[in-house]
């Protein structure tokens, strides 16, 4: 029997065919693609997602925008949707700053503040070396009481922080109450790239304990914190106090090569990758040999909550203070196409015992809290409970 086909079925039919072949070719073709580049089916729904909000947000929303800010946030989204506290996404404008910062080196009017909302005061902890601040003889305690036209008492905090700020070689007029006299004067500031002041020793009142406050673990860091023991010990210090409370990290380096100076001959610290693949930081023989303390609080991560830990595990120190929040994976930086860069957990680290501080932290052998409206930087030796107990267990 033959069945006759009109002209349109025959049309239909060849259209149907050609479509299903084409369904055919691209699932063919993306197997192969999958294939040769791992992830590519992936990439496409996230690129034909995007793709797709871009689209309808420009056929339908009645307002302006900035796209690259859009994209940024949109990478900055993704990086937080893996549920990593530590890994980020950073801008190119962030991540020059991020560079810099991170090299020991601070671009700005060269201060170290701290500021205190209750009292609305921003004081000056420490002045880095070769910024107009150590020109002008400014001193810890000192205040900033507003810049370029903003104060803190009629602008605030955030609007004060970006009057300060601005373009490298560029000047900014601000108001300083000097602590020492009380007077109030305005000074001409110039914005600059300076060496940051990252660990700073002094002798405490006892006369034979060297204090070496640690600021962070950033590179460069482990020669000033070298220097300032070296110091204390040139000034007869025999024990060793380390405050690395609120200290937020910083490079594997720095606090590997810091130690080494503390610990003795062994393993300092083990980085292993997703691979499997390790990498062991090791201490030489020669080592400092005198009692130390540490003090830590729930503000000391990464870097920091290690250095107490590993001294602590070679029972070269005590920890005093507060329970850490145990951080146990390095990041490192992935510069994309753009200049942009991901800030990626990409390698976890174990102690000299092999222990993770995942959701350990450091346990101190002295846990002291340290009190509501106590002042890290400006409290006086008998008012820091955790400074005390550490000179008591250091003294016996």
């Amino acid at each position: 029997m033959v069945r006759k086909i009109s002209v349109s079925h025959a049309v239909a039919l060849c259209g149907l065919t050609a479509v299903t072949a084409f369904a055919l070719s691209y699932i063919a073709m993306s197997y192969r693609l999958e294939a040769l580049l791992p992830g590519y089916q992936a990439d496409a729904e996230i690129y034909g997602k995007l793709g797709e909000i871009r689209q309808t947000i420009d056929a339908y929303y009645v307002g302006e925008y900035d796209e690259q800010d859009a994209v940024d946030m949109a990478a900055a989204g993704y990086v937080a949707g893996i549920g990593d506290q530590w890994s980020s996404y950073m801008s190119k404008e962030s991540y020059e700053a991020y560079t810099l910062s991170f090299s020991g080196q601070s671009f700005g009017i060269g201060l170290f503040t701290s500021y205190t909302a209750d009292t609305n005061e921003l004081r000056i902890v420490e002045v880095f070396p070769g910024s107009d601040g150590e020109d002008l003889g400014l001193a810890k305690g000192d205040r900033i009481l507003g810049a370029g036209g903003k104060t803190l008492e009629t602008d605030g905090y955030e609007e004060t922080l970006n009057a300060i700020s601005g373009e490298e070689g560029t000047t900014v007029d601000v108001t300083i109450y000097r602590a020492q006299t009380g007077q109030v004067e305005t000074v001409q500031m110039e914005r600059k790239t300076t060496e940051q002041v990252m660990a700073h020793g002094w002798m405490l009142e006892d006369g034979q304990t060297g204090m070496v406050r640690i600021y962070n673990f950033r590179r460069g860091s482990e020669e000033q914190i070298a220097t300032a023991v070296d110091a204390l010990l040139e000034q007869g210090a025999t024990q060793l106090v380390f405050d690395v409370r609120n200290n937020p990290g910083g490079s594997v380096d720095s606090v590997c090569e810091a130690l080494d100076k503390l610990l003795p001959e062994g393993d300092i610290m083990t980085l292993r990758t997703k691979a499997g693949d390790e990498t062991v930081y090791r201490s030489d023989a020669d080592e400092i040999d005198v009692p130390m303390a540490v003090l830590v609080n729930a503000d000391s991560v990464s870097a920091a909550e290690f250095f107490a830990a590993a001294l602590q595990e070679y029972d070269k120190a005590v920890v005093v203070g507060e329970q850490t929040g145990g951080k146990g994976y390095s990041q490192q930086n992935y510069v994309l196409s753009d200049g942009s860069a991901l800030h990626l957990s990409d390698q976890a680290y174990f102690t000299p015992s092999g222990d993770s501080l995942i959701g350990t932290g450091v346990t101190p052998d002295f846990p002291v809290q340290a009190a509501e409206d106590f002042d890290l930087y400006f409290a006086a030796e008998a008012d820091d409970t955790q400074l005390q107990t550490a000179l008591q267990a250091l003294n016996g």
